[in-house]
């Protein structure tokens, strides 16, 4: 994350302290470091992003949502088509939500809240049923329930080219030999930036970051034995071993999300 981040300006300039708004992005779409002056909360109803700080990397799926506080730089690519809903907060209302980003669930009522402030128009009525509507969205925020599923991003470009390579391919399976003689460090430097900058050993480090990227595909929908695959694990008893091990649970414990109290699709 060394280069400048930049403002973007979405809906910044609402005239209502709480505001929505709808994208389609294709897959291979990449939003580059930028940053708002909102506090923002990114969610999919459909796809898988990735989404990137100077401090972690989220794999977001469907049901799950990253809260990103004011002013946080982070760039999010596409991992396929996403249908992303976001929701900006105005600095000032802030105060009383996290200071952190966040890996959140996304409940059924605020799936609802949502869809139903993109019907109003951006300057709402705020004594009428936007400002209800918005009023319900912070009263939701406020109750937010984390799910610690974020990957420590290293500092060092050395270290960090490699796990910019594993988010891209989280399947690569090169020893840390071969991934060390590619960043330009050598082994032993290469395990100390680690383990100094992420608290997990290299090795530790990918397997977690296997683990969340299967947890976001099976959320996606895909099966198991799919999900096992497309991390680099020969059979889905291998991968179910290791989130048990990365995680503590099993994959589709981890993977599905609270039943929603409504049903109806965004």
């Amino acid at each position: 994350m060394a280069a400048k981040p930049v403002y973007r300006r979405n809906l910044d300039d609402s005239p209502r302290r709480v505001a929505a708004m709808a994208t389609s992005n294709e897959a291979g779409h990449i939003l580059p470091l930028h940053m708002h002056r909102r506090g923002q909360l990114l969610y999919a109803v459909s796809g898988v992003m990735r989404v990137e700080t100077e401090q972690a990397a989220w794999i977001v799926a469907p049901a799950r949502g990253l809260w990103l506080p004011p002013r946080w730089p982070h760039s999010v690519a596409m991992r396929s088509r996403v249908e992303m809903r976001t929701i900006y907060i105005a600095p000032e209302t802030c105060n009383t939500l996290p200071e952190q980003p966040l890996l959140v669930e996304i409940s059924g009522l605020l799936r609802e809240l949502i869809l139903a402030l993109l019907d109003e128009p951006v300057a709402y009525d705020e004594a009428g049923r936007g400002g209800k509507v918005a009023q319900l969205i912070l009263d939701e925020l406020a109750r937010l329930r984390e799910r610690p599923l974020d990957v420590p991003m290293p500092r060092d470009p050395r270290a960090l080219r490699v796990a910019r390579a594993l988010l891209d391919n989280c399947r690569d399976d090169r020893d840390l030999d071969r991934f060390a003689e590619a960043a330009g460090a050598s082994r032993r430097t290469l395990a100390r930036l680690f383990r100094s900058e992420t608290g997990l050993g290299f090795a530790e480090w990918r397997a977690r970051l296997r683990a969340i990227d299967g947890l976001a595909r099976l959320a996606n929908g895909a099966s198991v034995a799919e999900t096992a695959r497309a991390v680099g694990y020969a059979s889905p008893s291998a991968f179910s071993a290791m989130i048990r091990r990365t995680l503590g649970s099993a994959p589709r414990q981890i993977a599905r999300p609270r039943p929603p109290e409504s049903t109806r699709p965004l």
